[in-house]
């Protein structure tokens, strides 16, 4: 298999991991996940493993993947899952075996039509499920925005398990950024936020398909897009994830050509929902130009966010946003390794622990320069995973991330990522590193351990040879 078959195989062990019990534990659901991790770390070896799949495994892939989203029948009030898929699967087959431009466009709407059908058909217009506290936070604020009164005002019966380990609904205040009611408000005022939540869906297949044209890889990449099963979840329960992916997803394709469009899409990100911040690390690391765009959009997005901190209160804001997510007790019915061990009578994994796990994560996923985009994009997508795995709680919509992650590695795959002289990790950081290492080659059978001992130019950038 190729790295960019290995992704593939990545991206549907792990859709059918989270559609599986649909976010929540199950045995398989999680070896699934682990599957999805492990397939994922493969593909970061350029070297191809095992034998070379047939040519039929281009149709077959984007089928099975979407065949997971049959799990949603037994989610949703009405199963029309089955004759969806159906059409999905007869739109791949039309577009992988005409390959004309006529018949793109009409894979496209008829996969189209079978995503908008599966939400037509379970969507109640302008109201949704009381347990759906997510659909009434965003309803609420947006509302709250056109009045004129403060988004951060009104309360939605929230459940949460609180101290000492007793669900419980509280009433809680909006617990997103302020720039999800300001752009949520015109929606409102047609009677429901997710039409917003349709069309970053939309935003976001675009960036992928554009990323995909410039790497080449935009027949594969297309099956992808049309067969990508958790978009209709997605939008049903009104998800902020898929919004803060669309604006992430448009930066990272933009943010070398179109400096101010990726700038704004990266303010929108930054100030929608915290949980963004994961996907930013491997690119902030290595790429200067990167690094420099995340800076000046989270200062922007501070000066956004700024006038409703003081209008709600400092102290109420950061509890609104942060606060309530640090204080509430893990959710042990969610899709983590904790969830698990406590199934099987297990105690959780301290915060140490934890953080432990995450810090090694991030190291293996840091320690070699991304080449590609697909490198960069699989490496981003394992260090999320892994810290949803190890997390407080982790549903349908926290893995929704390493998915867009992998579709964009897909789509990436062998285009390179930036000039090799504008890709460089912090020189603080390589001075810390060095350091560390240098310590560690000191230690007795330090020789024995890969990577303690580290040539004398190891992390700077080549120098040109001189004629």
């Amino acid at each position: 298999m190729t790295q960019s078959d290995r992704r593939y195989v990545s991206l549907v062990f792990l859709s059918l991991g989270v559609l599986q019990q649909f976010g929540n534990l199950s045995t398989t659901a999680l070896a699934c996940v682990l599957l999805s991790l492990v397939f994922g770390i493969l593909s970061l070896s350029p070297e191809p493993a095992g034998r070379q799949l047939p040519r039929f495994a281009a149709i077959v892939l984007p089928v099975a993947l979407a065949a997971t989203s049959l799990f949603a029948n037994s989610v949703f009030p009405r199963p029309v899952f089955s004759w969806t898929f159906a059409v999905i699967a007869v739109a791949v087959v039309i577009h992988m075996r005409l390959k004309t431009r006529a018949a793109t466009i009409a894979a496209f709407v008829m996969s189209g039509a079978a995503a908008a059908g599966g939400v037509i058909a379970n969507i109640t217009w302008g109201s949704a499920d009381r347990r759906d506290d997510v659909f009434h936070f965003q309803q609420s604020a947006a509302q709250a925005l056109l009045h004129g009164q403060n988004p951060y005002s009104p309360l939605v019966p929230s459940q949460n398990v609180l101290p000492p380990g007793v669900v419980k609904v509280i009433p809680l205040h909006f617990p997103y950024g302020p720039v999800l009611p300001v752009l949520e408000a015109p929606f409102r005022l047609l009677g429901d936020i997710r039409v917003l939540h349709a069309l970053a869906a939309i935003v976001l297949s675009a960036a992928v398909l554009l990323l995909a044209r410039r790497a080449g890889t935009f027949d594969r990449t297309a099956c992808v897009v049309m067969a990508f099963p958790l978009t209709v979840g997605m939008i049903l329960f009104s998800w902020v994830d898929v919004i803060t992916m669309a604006a992430l997803a448009t930066w990272f394709v933009s943010f070398r050509t179109h400096p101010r469009v990726a700038t704004a899409a990266l303010v929108v990100a930054l100030a929608a929902k915290p949980t963004t911040l994961i996907a930013l690390v491997p690119i902030f690391f290595w790429s200067v130009r990167a690094r420099r765009q995340v800076v000046i959009g989270a200062g922007l997005a501070a000066l956004f966010v700024l006038p409703f901190a003081l209008v709600t209160g400092l102290s109420q804001f950061y509890y609104n946003v942060l606060g309530v997510q640090l204080t509430v007790l893990p959710r042990l019915d969610s899709l983590t390794v904790n969830s698990y061990l406590h199934a099987i009578g297990l105690p959780i994994l301290p915060f140490a622990v934890s953080a432990v796990v995450i810090g090694a994560a991030a190291v293996m996923c840091l320690r070699h320069r991304p080449a590609t985009y697909g490198d960069l994009f699989t490496t981003t997508a394992i260090l999320a995973t892994v810290s949803f795995l190890v997390a407080k709680w982790a549903y349908f919509n926290y893995y929704y991330i390493p998915a867009v992650l992998l579709m964009l590695a897909i789509a990436g795959d062998r285009l390179p990522l930036d000039a090799p002289e504008l890709i460089r990790p912090p020189a603080l950081l390589l001075s810390a590193i060095d350091g560390l290492r240098a310590v560690a080659g000191r230690l007795p059978g330090a020789r024995r351990l890969p990577g303690a001992v580290l040539p004398a130019q190891h992390g700077r950038e080549p120098q040109p040879e001189r004629g």
